[in-house]
């Protein structure tokens, strides 16, 4: 485990090891952060990127670059392994869905119940059927290209079975609509618009790894539902019954129904696959229609939905919000269209302020604990926003993955078990309780608050966010080497064996990534944002070279391959002090890690480790 307590470099000493002068230092720490001068009514000045009240300012010793050691050298790195956490994401992904029910998947997931979730026999159908196995069924494509795991592959052909099936010759998802009424007396099959567009996701992905062609014609069958159900204004597209079901000719009063629809994305990542003209018209017509506010029924049952001018919203339900502005920003990413892109960047910026840095968001606007699915939103737009030139965001990506992600990630540990234990100690289907609780191990909690992996009395992982914490930290993966026609870039500071680089970070102890090429190119290397640009060293081999920035990188052209490119750069700790569902809390962070809260959890709390070494899987008996 990494050491927590941070070395306190005064500025004498500084001076002393550094030959600098005062002000420089105090300008390099300012820089660092952003920070300027407290203002005269004593109230600190904000930092960007971050919210609330910034003091405890320290730059750490081992972050002052002076030379560098090269890998074969050096100390092995022991920072976050995302391939790692998806190896034991699948885990969860296998020993989830129940084999004697032709693998339903279980929503209703209380960690410290007993039992946990269900007795054996028993089902789970409200938010399993055309929902939770929907999103499931992504992760394990992800959750097998990050980890190579080949198992249990008869678990996913099951569940990808399921959902298949429910695709009938209109090109919608036909299903009962216990997701969206958790009414089980209601068993007529409706169209599902939820379904339709997570099918379409599963068949693009699939498609672009195996060039199936039937993939790709299924796929566009179900666009083409999607459009017979959509109403038109002026050329703006958007659907009478929001986000519900559609059955005998019309809308449903259901769950969704005062909700945006979330068919955008979908619909977008098969034009991104395939670039047809058809289905990018349809696509921009749904993304017009969302930002003009022709959406209708948003203020029917749950507050007002609608998205306001400042980028502000209300009601129910943070995910249902930023999926659907997820599939605006994507689009605006993809075809460069500002407006998309700006839109996007204002609810974004909204939802930031109303949660915490490292990836904590309200399950509902002004609500006490989080949801993670969320956080799998906010991860995706925030890529989709840094890919089209707003850097900065690649440091809220990364945060939260490094915290929110790493520490939600669920394990039988000691520190659960004791908990568990003396909550059931005079029930004797303890033991019971705890092998049902380790069939969910490498899932993800669903709600926490701002210092617990518990809420109240219980610990709840609702079965749609495991799969979306799962989506966040391949969100990463993939965008921690991209490509293009400039050349190779280096977004995120996390460590990946990609193919045209092998990346190692040496956070968050030490402000410095290496990366060893694999091919012949130009590079592009990112600093966090935070960092002072005079303040980076940069390296190929062991000889310092000029830092030549383009943009938000550092560039390193004529690279070789097996070349070690070194950014080494001073690594800022600080206490960031922020109001958020309803109590006030003190983080700790040392770059782009938070070390510890204040007030701590009661129950499992939060970063009480930090930064977290992903345990190991305690099997069943």
């Amino acid at each position: 485990m990494y050491d927590r307590n941070l070395v306190r470099i005064s500025v004498g000493s500084t001076l002393r090891r550094m030959g600098m002068t005062a002000a420089l230092v105090a300008a390099m720490v300012t820089s660092s952060l952003g920070q300027n001068p407290p203002e005269k009514t004593g109230v600190p000045a904000r930092v960007p990127g971050y919210r609330g009240q910034i003091d405890q300012v320290r730059v750490t010793e081992a972050s002052l670059p002076r030379d560098i050691t090269p890998l074969a050298q050096a100390a092995p790195t022991k920072d976050l392994s995302l391939e790692q956490m998806a190896a034991k994401a699948m885990h969860y992904l296998l020993h989830n869905p129940l084999p004697d029910h032709k693998y339903e998947c279980r929503f209703d997931i209380q960690l410290l119940g007993l039992p946990p979730t269900m007795y054996p026999g028993s089902r789970d159908p409200y938010i399993t059927f055309g929902d939770t196995e929907s999103r499931m069924d992504w992760e394990f494509i992800y959750m097998r290209q990050m980890s190579g795991s080949q198992e249990g592959r008869e678990v996913e052909e099951a569940i990808r079975g399921r959902i298949f099936g429910y695709i009938r010759d209109d090109g919608l998802c036909w299903l009962p609509p216990y997701a969206a009424t958790c009414d089980l007396s209601d068993h007529t099959p409706c169209a599902m618009s939820w379904t339709t567009g997570k099918a379409i996701v599963t068949l693009t992905e699939l498609y672009e790894r195996n060039h199936d062609p039937s993939h790709l014609a299924k796929a566009r069958k179900l666009i083409a539902g999607l459009q017979s159900l959509a109403s038109w204004d002026t050329g703006r597209a958007y659907y009478e019954g929001g986000g519900g079901g559609w059955r005998d000719g019309k809308w449903m009063n259901t769950g969704c129904a005062d909700a945006y629809p979330c068919i955008l994305d979908p619909v977008v990542r098969y034009w991104e696959v395939t670039k047809d003209p058809e289905v990018r018209e349809f696509a921009e017509a749904f993304a017009d229609g969302t930002i003009a506010g022709v959406q209708k029924r948003l203020n029917v049952g749950n507050g007002d939905n609608r998205f306001q001018d400042d980028g502000s919203f209300g009601g129910y339900n943070c995910h249902l919000h930023m999926n659907a502005v997820l599939g605006v920003a994507r689009l605006g990413q993809l075809t460069g269209n500002t407006r998309y892109l700006e839109w996007s960047r204002k609810v974004y910026d909204w939802l930031m302020t109303q949660g915490t840095d490292w990836g904590w968001f309200p399950e509902s606007p002004g609500g006490g604990n989080s949801e993670t699915c969320a956080t799998g939103d906010m991860a995706d737009v925030a890529a989709c926003l840094a890919k089209a030139g707003h850097c900065r965001y690649w440091d809220d990506l990364e945060r939260f993955v490094r915290n929110y992600c790493r520490e939600a990630q669920f394990f039988v540990t000691p520190e659960y078990e004791a908990i568990y234990r003396q909550i059931h100690k005079d029930n004797p289907k303890v033991e019971e309780g705890l092998r049902q609780a380790r069939d969910f191990q490498g899932g993800f909690v669903a709600r926490l608050t701002p210092n617990s992996l518990t809420m109240g009395s219980g610990m709840n992982m609702m079965g749609c966010c495991p799969p979306e914490a799962m989506r966040a930290i391949y969100i990463a993966w993939r965008n921690v080497v991209t490509e293009s026609n400039e050349g190779v870039f280096v977004n995120l500071c996390l460590n990946r064996d990609a193919a045209q680089a092998r990346v190692v970070s040496f956070a968050p102890n030490s402000g410095r990534m290496t990366v060893v090429a694999k091919k012949g190119a130009t590079f592009f290397l990112r600093p966090p944002s935070w960092t002072p640009r005079d303040q980076v060293v940069v390296y190929r081999g062991a000889a310092k070279v000029e830092a030549k920035w383009k943009g938000d990188y550092i560039k390193l052209e004529n690279v070789k391959p097996d070349e070690e490119l070194t950014i080494a750069y001073p690594l800022v700790g600080f206490r960031q002090s922020i109001s958020v569902a309803g109590g006030k809390y003190n983080y700790q962070w040392l770059g782009n890690t938070v070390l510890s809260v204040d007030p701590p959890g009661e129950r499992l709390p939060l970063f009480s480790k930090a930064p977290r070494e992903l345990p190991e899987i305690v099997q069943r008996p």
